[in-house]
């Protein structure tokens, strides 16, 4: 067999065809840090899909887990597979594999937003809680004007402010 394309790759991974996925990176190891082009990583794709399965399977042929994305769609920021699959539909089990595995919980996408912030946007409580149990920073990071708990407040995320007023009861005991 003959590596897919790019685009051919990235389409095994967004309908979850594993067995294409794998058939591809034991031909070509090269496409774990392939970017489609819209600058998207496939392990940040993988993510955003909640694809726990092939996010493995990437990290096995050697994907890159701090890899940034260099985005070319606007409403979309250059970002990494953490804050991909918490804006996505990653589950919890994905969210804490990719955190076990080294991914940077205070890492900011280049909208100086942080995992934790994205959470704050919309995410569950149990993806908050989670991140916040990893050491998600609270504050504001230097690139963001706000901080995850102003903008869940705005948003009225009310998952995240369960979670983070949980977390701080168990902080202060």
């Amino acid at each position: 067999m003959t590596s897919p394309s790019i685009v051919e790759f990235f389409a095994f991974i967004e309908r979850g065809d594993m067995a294409a996925v794998e058939k591809s990176l034991r031909n070509d190891t090269n496409l774990c840090n392939a970017e489609n082009e819209l600058g998207l990583t496939a392990l940040g794709v993988a993510a955003h899909n909640g694809q726990l399965e092939i996010v493995q399977v990437l990290l096995n042929f050697g994907a890159d887990i701090h890899s940034v994305s260099n985005s070319k769609v606007a409403c979309i920021p250059s970002n990494t597979a953490l804050h991909a699959g918490i804006a996505g539909k990653a589950s919890r089990e994905l969210v804490e594999f990719l955190l076990d595995q080294g991914a940077n919980v205070d890492q900011p996408d280049s909208s100086g937003y942080t995992p934790l912030h994205i959470a704050a946007f919309g995410g569950s409580e149990e993806i908050a809680s989670l991140l916040l149990a990893h050491g998600g920073n609270q504050e504001n990071h230097p690139g963001s004007e706000r901080s995850p708990l102003e903008i869940a407040r705005e948003k009225n995320n009310k998952e995240f402010l369960k979670a983070h007023k949980e977390f701080l009861k168990g902080k202060v005991q």
